[in-house]
């Protein structure tokens, strides 16, 4: 038994009301009626289906008389089955008004015996109606076509009769999430009693599961591209100039603007940066890392990316001359993206360096390598998540690609290491005495001055680094040597 508007509201269904009596009529049983002259068979409080036959009267006067017949019984309801059978005429509706029998029309053309088997379920009560309403909510996933997610939610709603929404966080006992541990971006919410309505836990799981698969699939087939042309900048920018040609007519075809305008920004990492738990999380992060990094800059023009040695590579190609200030522009918007990711791996560190605007395949390559070279600064200035552009170095640019080399920084090191056992801010102070007294070309009173220092205290302090040096004073090499070491060490 159940009042005839929650028979109504069973998934699957699709009827409209007519007219006649009131849907708060208790409904006890379903038959199947194929002629009118057999209505009179029908129990109390039923719902009669007619069949196809049937159908084909109710333009007649003989479907009055099934109505007066119909109401003598007690019958709650009338459906009729065909939604092509001819329309009742008005003195029908009147009539079914009159005598308290609610017309109903299937408008969904299909088997008979689907809509009776329908109709016995709702009757029969919350098992079956629950397992009903679980699979046409399958039956409704597994058909989606061209769905967004909220249309999807929406009529999976419907089906079961209850709200359901679509969120950034859990809310509630019903609450599941869409898609798979980190990569967990929104909820599936199901405002019900779970224990009342056992078949919601099952019908939000398979609404979370089918919207992370489509999830999934969107992501995969986004980036698929992505790492095609991540894969051929990085070959282009690795090249040599006689096999480059090749690499130059993919670039087009793929449509990169490769004879436009360029700058690359470089983000070196540790080994182990973003820091991770094992093998396969570490490649999880690193994934994550970059897709962080492209959704950051993509708002702010065409960006590209590809895999370099120790680092990654941002590349923002531009068809036209993007103007002069598109080197700070770009230093912004990586400097937003390296923020980004630093929210969201709070160890990272990682060194950047922007190259300036340069045309053509070449320039690329050009801006690269100074892109590598400001990475090399930041990283020898121990200034981790800082973008800076190669332009921004000034005067120091000769230095700095001088030293951004592994042999360079090893050769400072191993000339500077007395000094460095001394402990950091002996060897500090050293280093800067050093420096003012060589660029000084040995003048004591002039270094004396720039360091604020008493000329004897600074005679003291040079005689002192030179005894721990392994140098030649009068060596013009192992000056040279040293004034670029200290230069070098300057930028830390």
């Amino acid at each position: 038994m159940a009042p005839l508007h929650e028979v109504l509201r069973t998934p699957g269904l699709a009827l409209d009301l007519l007219g006649g009596g009131t849907t708060d009529t208790e409904v006890w049983s379903v038959v199947l009626v194929e002629d009118l002259a057999n209505i009179g068979q029908a129990p109390e409080a039923s719902i009669v289906v007619l069949g196809v036959h049937a159908n084909a009267a109710l333009d007649t006067y003989r479907f009055d008389v099934a109505l007066r017949v119909a109401a003598g019984r007690g019958v709650a309801a009338i459906v009729l089955a065909d939604p092509d059978a001819p329309q009742p005429t008005t003195t029908s509706v009147a009539a079914a008004q009159r005598y308290g029998v609610t017309l109903l029309r299937n408008t969904v053309a299909g088997n008979v015996a689907v809509l009776v088997c329908g109709l016995d379920v709702a009757l029969r009560g919350p098992a079956e109606l629950a397992l009903r309403r679980a699979m046409v909510t399958l039956q409704r996933i597994a058909g989606r076509r061209d769905d967004t997610p909220d249309e999807l939610v929406a009529d999976v709603a419907r089906l079961a009769d209850t709200r359901i929404e679509l969120a950034d966080r859990p809310d509630g006992e019903l609450a599941f999430p869409v898609g798979l541990d980190e990569d967990v971006a929104q909820w599936v919410n199901v405002r019900a009693d779970g224990a009342s309505r056992p078949e919601l836990a099952l019908i939000g799981q398979l609404l979370a599961d089918a919207l992370g698969i489509s999830h999934l699939a969107e992501r995969r087939a986004r980036d698929l591209p992505v790492r095609s042309r991540a894969e051929l900048l990085a070959e282009l920018l690795d090249s040599s100039a006689r096999g480059r040609s090749e690499l130059l007519r993919r670039a087009r075809s793929l449509g990169l603007p490769i004879d436009g305008w360029h700058v690359v920004a470089r983000i070196e990492q540790d080994d182990d940066m973003p820091p991770a738990a094992d093998e396969v999380a570490a490649f999880a992060a690193r994934e994550e890392l970059v897709r962080i990094l492209l959704e950051s800059v993509r708002s702010s023009g065409t960006w590209h990316f590809a895999r370099a040695e120790r680092g990654l590579l941002l590349i923002q190609m531009s068809r036209s001359d993007p103007g002069a200030t598109a080197a700070v522009d770009a230093t912004r918007t990586v400097q937003r993206a390296i923020d980004d990711a630093a929210a969201a791996f709070p160890k990272l560190e990682v060194f950047c360096g922007i190259g300036s605007v340069q045309s053509g395949p070449t320039g690329m390559i050009n801006s690269a390598a100074e892109a590598r070279a400001a990475a090399g600064a930041m990283r020898a200035r121990a200034r981790p998540n800082t973008a800076t552009a190669f332009d921004g170095l000034g005067l120091r640019r000769t230095l700095v690609e001088w030293y951004a080399s592994h042999t360079a920084r090893s050769a400072v090191d191993a000339v500077l290491a007395p000094l460095d056992r001394m402990g950091q801010a002996k060897a500090d102070a050293a280093i800067r005495t050093l420096q003012a007294y060589l660029d000084n070309h040995g003048s004591l009173s002039r270094a004396a001055s720039e360091l604020h220092l008493h000329r004897n205290s600074v005679a003291y302090r040079v005689d002192r680094i030179f005894a721990e040096l392994d140098v030649d004073q009068n060596n013009p090499d192992d000056w040279l040597l040293l004034q670029l070491a200290c230069r070098a060490r300057s930028l830390t």
